[in-house]
Formats: C-alpha cells, structure tokens, sequence
C-alpha cells in the first residue's frame, strides 16, 4: 500500500511538470543592477516573479558555452472576464558587453492572454526573445517609465525537475496567489 501510494505520489508530480513547465522563482523587489539575479542554467525553464519598486531589474546569465537564450515576459491578469488589455508597459533589453543587443517595448509589443491551468492563473503574455547565442555574459534588464509593476520573467525552454524542486515549485506557485495575484 505504501508503494502504491509513493508512486501514485511520484505520477502526480511528474504531470504536474507537464502541465507546470516553468520553475518558479520569487524575486519580489530583490534586483539591482548591482545585486542581479543569477540565472545558473539559462536553458532550464523558470519563471522569475517580481515587482518593479521604483527601479529596473537585472538578471544575470553567464554561459562558457554556446545556448539557446530564451526570455519571455508576462504580467497579471487581474481581470480576465472583461475585454482584454493589449498593450502593456513592462519592457525589457538583452546586454553583452555593455551592449544591448536586443530591445523591446511593451507597448509596442502584441500581449496576448495566457491562462496556466495548474495554478489556475491568468497573465498576458508579451515580447519574447529566443535564439541560440554565443558563450558569454547577458543581463537582462526589465523597466518601463516609473519602474513599476509586477511580472514573471520566463527564461529557458527545457523542462528539468527534480522530486525536491517539484515539491519546491508547489510551494511557490501557492505563495503567489497571496501576492502576485492581488490587485
């Protein structure tokens, strides 16, 4: 009986990855370009949730190899009984070597309504970047006129869980509901 419920257990989480794809992470207000966040595996989907409090955010991804850099941004949607909002003023810029080598601005970009079913939460889902890129250092640096507002910062695109970080990735996706999800 045990096993069978250890391993009923283990095929829950295991479709919880398919259904969850991105590891989620939360950063709150905890970025400066001085104190970015690290992005150890830039391959490895996880989603970045934070609040932009009067400054721009960094995230810093350093590869000695050649990769795919994924980045996508999403912000809430508060309200996704009503028509939806198309534009959004969250942006974001790719750097290498003091260089932005890629820029997109929110309100000119095409957000489209995203529903996740886990956790049964709407977003819109805005600009992406993805393309395989030399070995180096990027940060990206997300912005927009007051530097405020909350977003998710999806990064990578391989689906990579472990049973820890599965039970981790619960935990955090109920956590937002308490804050993420409140207007």
């Amino acid at each position: 009986m045990r096993k069978a419920v250890i391993s009923g257990l283990i095929m829950s989480l295991i479709l919880i990855t398919a259904i969850y794809a991105h590891q989620p992470v939360i950063v709150k207000d905890r970025s400066s370009e001085e104190n970015p966040v690290i992005v150890k595996n830039p391959e490895i989907s996880y989603a970045f949730y934070g609040i932009l409090s009067g400054k721009p955010h960094f995230y810093k991804i350093t590869s000695a190899k050649p990769f795919n850099l994924y980045v996508n941004i999403l912000v809430p949607d508060y309200s996704p009984k009503t028509a939806p909002i198309e534009k959004h003023d969250i942006s974001f810029e790719i750097i290498k070597n003091d260089k932005v080598i890629f820029a997109v601005d929110g309100k000119e970009s095409t957000w489209k309504r995203f529903y996740e079913p886990y956790g049964r939460d709407h977003y819109y889902m805005g600009p992406e970047f993805d393309k395989k890129v030399e070995a180096g250092t990027y940060i990206i640096r997300l912005f927009n006129k007051e530097n405020r507002g909350k977003y998710a910062l999806a990064t990578g695109k391989v689906e990579k869980f472990t049973v820890v970080s599965l039970i981790g990735a619960l935990k955090t996706a109920k956590s937002l509901d308490s804050w993420f999800f409140k207007l």
